[in-house]
């Protein structure tokens, strides 16, 4: 069930967290981009990895995304996920660069242009929350996918009991078009313990 895995204190301070890394990942893609993006966060969930009733009603198995998927490994281990509908995805390529984008499935040409914007949010906003956690990870390359959410999380946890998933959902605001996506970060069991007690030495301090 949705934040018994965190309490109430610690996803109030992994929230205002993934609010500054969201902040970092918008000017980073805004100096690239030469257009001003601002990202907003409306909430925060956060979830068991195997909890379907809680997961399925916001992300259908049978509806795809738009994903850029990259796994992290160091003092804390897991993997961040860009999720956009793919017209959505289709409207963030068009609005970011010079690409005229079709109104069907994305193409190679344009499955590449959104690996590469996940790229760059990916990376500010693992960068941001790192200096924020003090500590260092080692990024993998990062892969695009049209799947659904359900595959991905299955697929991350596959070996593994069970862990969290942390839904962000976004709205990026690009020449005053608003388009919704997701953030999504998934621990496994080891790294939750981890990531607790980081949350705790912050509230802490």
């Amino acid at each position: 069930m949705e934040n018994q895995m965190l309490n109430i204190d610690q996803r109030a301070a992994l929230s205002e967290m993934i609010n500054v890394s969201l902040n970092a990942a918008a000017c980073s893609l805004s100096e690239i981009v030469e257009t001003e993006v601002i990202i907003n966060v409306p909430d925060i969930q956060v979830f068991a990895s195997d909890d379907e009733a809680g997961i399925y009603p916001i992300f259908d198995p049978e509806n795809t995304f738009a994903t850029v998927k990259q796994d992290f490994k160091g003092n804390l281990s897991g993997t961040a996920v860009i999720a956009f509908p793919p017209d959505g995805a289709l409207q963030l390529i068009s609005l970011l660069t010079d690409i005229v984008v079709s109104d069907e499935d994305l193409d190679i040409i344009q499955s590449g242009t959104f690996l590469e914007i996940g790229n760059i949010i990916n990376n500010a906003f693992l960068g941001s929350l790192n200096n924020q956690f003090d500590f260092h990870v080692n990024y993998a390359l990062p892969e695009f996918n049209e799947v659904s959410i359900p595959y991905i999380i299955d697929a991350s946890f596959k070996s593994h009991k069970q862990g969290m998933v942390i839904v962000t959902n976004t709205n990026f605001l690009v020449k005053t078009e608003g388009i919704e996506g997701h953030i999504l970060l998934l621990f496994k069991v080891i790294d939750i313990e981890f990531l607790k007690k980081k949350l705790n030495q912050l509230l802490d301090g």
